[in-house]
């Protein structure tokens, strides 16, 4: 009875980390498997096509770690019969399955039986259009009463609490995407958040907006995609470039004459994801030749008159002297007089290098 105690007042204290950034996952495992008296706990998540996005696991062997991984998620019968069910359904193998059945499996039969597993409980945590996900606990014997017993009591409101602070952390990464939304969106990018199998999880309104243009950008099957084969071998590798060694990535797509748009890929913040796993940004934001520089933004960088910038705005959209007197309605004289005292400031010596110092913004 003290050891249950003391089992629970540890899994208790550890699962109040749900709320940090990065939530110590194998602390928390290891703490749920001791109160549960598992041989073995893990966290397993599934994307949208029922690909394997995360696993954590604890009490695991590495042969066994590497197994799941590397094929037998694909036939974990647990998964496949519970795709639908919603956040909190436990799933337990002894009773859902008779013994006949459970040993047809290549799941079972297979993998099971080599790793000494009797019994697989389940707990499902999140249930979504984006993922699946569930802790599970492993015993090398069959508790016909684990599943009931584990609602029951201090298992029951170990299995509550940990329910709800993963809501609490849900609604804070609810609040952290729409800053992060709002943040880029008035700087006009849109922003994506990206999964390791190319899922697209979350994306802004203005991520939205761009991609309904249909101008080589959009989102397909959940991924998101390029028309010119090309461009998406140089997205896919750029991504698993920043998912392998976290370094960011940029490229360049053309839309049209004169416009492109261009993406940073880069590692997302850990608070923005749910249950573990990196997740990518990918901002994206259009460029266009045509597009007039900001009168306001160049006066202040440069530190010169407002008019001035008016006459380098012009300059910079490809303007002639003639021209831009003409739109100011202004004399030539006027604007030749702006321009040179703009070389001057800018410390130029032609104007092909104003335009240059211009179109950085």
């Amino acid at each position: 009875m003290v050891e249950h105690q003391l089992a629970f007042t540890r899994a208790m204290d550890a699962v109040q980390h749900l709320a940090d950034p990065n939530p110590p996952w194998q602390d928390i495992l290891r703490t749920a498997r001791d109160l549960v008296g598992a041989d073995s706990g893990t966290l397993i998540v599934f994307d949208a096509r029922n690909h394997l996005s995360n696993l954590s696991a604890i009490g695991f062997s590495d042969a066994c770690f590497a197994d799941y991984q590397g094929h037998y998620y694909r036939h974990d019968v647990l998964e496949r019969d519970s795709r639908h069910a919603p956040a909190g359904t436990w799933l337990d193998t002894a009773r859902m399955y008779s013994r006949s059945q459970l040993q047809r499996t290549e799941f079972y039969a297979d993998f099971m039986l080599k790793h000494r597993m009797a019994q697989i409980l389940s707990l499902i945590v999140e249930s979504n259009a984006v993922l699946h996900a569930s802790i599970g606990f492993q015993r090398s014997t069959v508790d016909p009463k684990a599943s009931e017993r584990l609602q029951s009591g201090n298992f029951g409101q170990y299995f509550r609490t940990l329910q709800s602070h993963l809501g609490q952390r849900e609604k804070a990464l609810s609040i952290g995407w729409k800053s992060v939304e709002s943040a880029f969106s008035e700087v006009n990018e849109a922003v994506l958040l990206i999964n390791q199998d190319g899922m697209v999880n979350k994306m802004s309104a203005l991520a939205r907006q761009l991609l309904d243009e249909a101008r080589g950008w959009r989102v397909q099957g959940g991924k998101l995609r390029h028309a010119d084969s090309k461009c998406q071998r140089l997205f896919d590798a750029h991504c698993a470039a920043a998912f392998r060694d976290g370094h960011s990535r940029s490229l360049a797509t053309t839309t049209g004459w004169g416009e492109f748009h261009w993406m940073d890929i880069s590692v997302a913040p850990d608070s923005l994801s749910l249950i573990g796993g990196r997740l990518l940004l990918a901002r994206l934001r259009r460029k266009s030749a045509f597009a007039m520089p900001d009168v306001d933004k160049l006066e202040s960088v440069f530190g010169i008159t407002h008019a001035e910038a008016a006459v380098l705005a012009g300059l910079a959209a490809g303007h002639s002297v003639e021209e831009i007197a003409t739109l100011r309605q202004s004399s030539v004289l006027t604007v030749r007089k702006q321009v040179a005292s703009l070389l001057n400031k800018m410390e130029c010596s032609r104007q092909a290098e104003l335009v240059r110092l211009a179109s950085l913004l």
